[in-house]
């Protein structure tokens, strides 16, 4: 299926370690890159783009591993895919840029703001995957997790193309008829390696969460999703990382799963937009 994307060019860049594919939507304003979580791909926030392309030129990026980019085996820690947005922001945006990442992609980009350019105009978070050597103890029960262990799964069985969205279907029930079908697609372009890592829960390097984001020196919005629901933040856990700055702010969204931008679009562009603009 094609990506998801109406009215983006898309286009590819060679860091030095890996070929990156990434997409320019129409330039309307400051540049926004988007960084999507892992098992997705540059086309993940498909639910928030005619929003953000109003008031933005969103750059929207394949992460090592995933969708059209370079797979490169052993080398999927956190710092890793940091390099790799630094040099999207530096060669590709080209100018002060907003970034927001999901999940993976929060890990990553916080990995990338410790050792940023004046480029990096602000950060959002959304429900980044901030973990340390020690995850918090009701991590290993949320759906999130387990969706990677059943997707990782899946892969193993070779399924055909029309297995996997009858599968994708039953376990994304309420979802969109994209989803499936999208999803398939996903995870038979993502490199088996980085879904093996994610679901056996390994350690990507990424350093301990509250030193990382005591190293980010541009403003923070870090988006919670509720915990009760598949939010994959624990308040206390939270609560014990989040920097005491006026710069960082932090908030919940009541009744949100892991993936808030493309389940809860509304709630998320409420409460992202007028602090965005507010920068802008």
């Amino acid at each position: 299926m094609p990506l998801l994307l109406n009215g983006f060019t898309d286009h590819t860049t060679n860091t030095g370690e890996v070929e990156i594919a990434y997409s320019v939507g129409p330039d309307n304003g400051p540049t926004l890159l988007l960084l999507h979580g892992v098992t997705s791909r540059r086309d993940g926030f498909t639910m928030l783009l005619d929003a953000l392309t109003e008031d933005y030129r969103v750059i929207t990026m394949d992460q090592r591993g995933h969708g059209y980019s370079g797979h490169t085996p052993g080398h999927y820690m956190t710092p890793d895919h940091g390099r790799d947005i630094r040099f999207v922001i530096e060669n590709v945006c080209k100018e002060s840029t907003f970034v927001w990442g999901h999940s993976m992609g929060g890990a990553n980009a916080v990995a990338m703001a410790g050792d940023s350019s004046e480029q990096l105009r602000a950060l959002v978070l959304e429900d980044p995957a901030l973990f340390g050597r020690t995850r918090p103890s009701s991590n290993s029960k949320t759906p999130t997790k387990s969706q990677f262990q059943v997707n990782l799964e899946l892969v193993e069985q070779n399924l055909s193309t029309e297995e996997m969205i009858s599968r994708q279907i039953e376990t994304n029930l309420g979802q969109p008829e994209w989803v499936a079908p999208w999803k398939t697609e996903c995870l038979s372009q993502m490199d088996i390696e980085l879904l093996r890592m994610t679901a056996g829960g390994v350690y990507k390097g990424g350093g301990e969460p509250a030193e990382a984001l005591a190293m980010i020196s541009c403003p923070v919005l870090l988006v919670q999703a509720d915990p009760t629901v598949g939010g994959i933040l624990p308040d206390n856990y939270l609560a014990a990382m989040v920097p005491d700055r006026d710069d960082f702010t932090s908030t919940k969204i009541e009744g949100a799963g892991h993936n808030i931008n493309r389940d809860n679009p509304a709630d998320i562009l409420a409460v992202v937009m007028p602090w965005l603009a507010a920068r802008a």
